[in-house]
């Protein structure tokens, strides 16, 4: 008891952060889980999960649209995974597995460029390349004129996502969702975390963005990732999942791939993942998945390592892994709601530096 009372007091900072976060608008509500040396040390909820049409508090198993967590927890994991078993390399050319941009720029580049961000892409192609067929999609995107050479530069991007999601399906003959399952959700556990929602689990989801007059209640908030050839499935969005299965994850992912006595990823995949691969000097470190060291790497604070890494989502969603404190942060929020976007670099790097300090102590 005298532990817990000391840990509840080492995170009375981060937790008076949260609400006062919440109290000025800034985030509806939140909900944080962070483990240190195997074990989950503080897991909270602040705030509201709903402000309108009418306001709900926050609930530890509120689900969350985890946005661009999408690609460390289901993208990447899969691609690199049966890279490391043998059934594609990741220095394949796109078109050796998606012909429909054969003979082209995007076509050419070679597959781990799709999971560092240096592929040469735009951030996001037009929304109408997504009103078709998934092969549509391809040849769409493969017209787009890329920004810069492959390999010369880092500039986040979608659309190397959803590519490598679309060579993962063709290659491995099954649909993303059903290949993250089987390979990260299923042996996982998670009861919550998957590609959208049940529809009994919808009155406890955090809403989103107002569409059409409603609000975005389990259903994903990218507006790509909602069109007719992604259905909600997509390489870069579309996973909604709970912040103590998300922390799950990221144990997983400290304990080099094992969970219990059951091996999830292999010890190839989670180093490819969590180390920098981008070639050249770019000014970024990028694993194929996880960001380490880049503009996009607020949720690390000012305490945790420079080898540490992890992930952010649009929606308002963090995770942040330090291997060497052997300790993580999940912050879920669903910040875009009731108004859209906020600046939440400050937040999480503040959030992030007490959740550090609190578990340092």
């Amino acid at each position: 008891m005298a532990k817990a009372t000391a840990r509840s007091r080492a995170f009375r900072p981060l937790a008076e952060f949260l609400r006062a976060r919440a109290a000025e608008g800034l985030i509806p509500g939140a909900v944080a889980a962070a483990g240190v040396r195997g074990d989950v040390v503080y897991h909270a909820a602040h705030g509201h999960r709903a402000l309108l049409p009418r306001r709900e508090r926050m609930t530890l198993s509120t689900i969350f649209d985890l946005a661009s967590l999408t690609k460390v927890m289901a993208t990447a994991p899969v691609l690199v995974e049966h890279a490391a078993r043998g059934a594609l390399s990741l220095l394949d050319p796109v078109e050796r597995h998606l012909p429909e941009t054969a003979g082209t720029e995007a076509g050419r580049i070679p597959l781990h460029r799709l999971l560092t961000h240096t592929a040469g892409f735009v951030p996001d192609n037009p929304v109408a390349d997504y009103g078709g067929t998934k092969r549509a999609l391809f040849k769409a995107i493969a017209r787009e004129p890329l920004l810069y050479p492959p390999g010369s530069r880092f500039e986040y991007s979608d659309v190397g996502y959803v590519l490598a999601q679309g060579v993962a399906e063709r290659r491995l003959k099954q649909g993303l969702s059903e290949l993250a399952d089987e390979l990260v959700f299923q042996p996982l556990r998670f009861k919550d975390t998957r590609f959208g929602v049940r529809v009994r689990d919808r009155g406890r989801t955090a809403p989103t963005e107002r569409v059409k007059g409603r609000f975005l209640r389990g259903v994903v908030h990218d507006p790509r990732a909602r069109t007719q050839s992604l259905e909600g499935v997509a390489g870069h969005a579309g996973v909604f999942g709970t912040a103590l299965e998300v922390a799950r994850f990221c144990e997983m992912i400290l304990k080099r791939g094992m969970w219990g006595k059951k091996r999830v990823l292999s010890e190839d995949t989670i180093r490819a993942m969590t180390t920098d691969q981008c070639e050249g000097n770019l000014g970024v470190r990028r694993g194929f998945g996880f960001d380490i060291d880049s503009p996009y790497s607020a949720p690390r604070g000012a305490v945790f390592s420079r080898s540490s890494f992890g992930h952010s989502g649009w929606t308002g969603t963090s995770l942040w892994i330090d291997p060497e404190m052997d300790a993580y942060l999940v912050l879920l929020t669903n910040a875009i709601h009731p108004d859209g976007h906020k600046d939440l670099k400050a937040f999480r790097a503040e959030a992030a530096t007490l959740a550090a300090r609190a578990m340092r102590r």
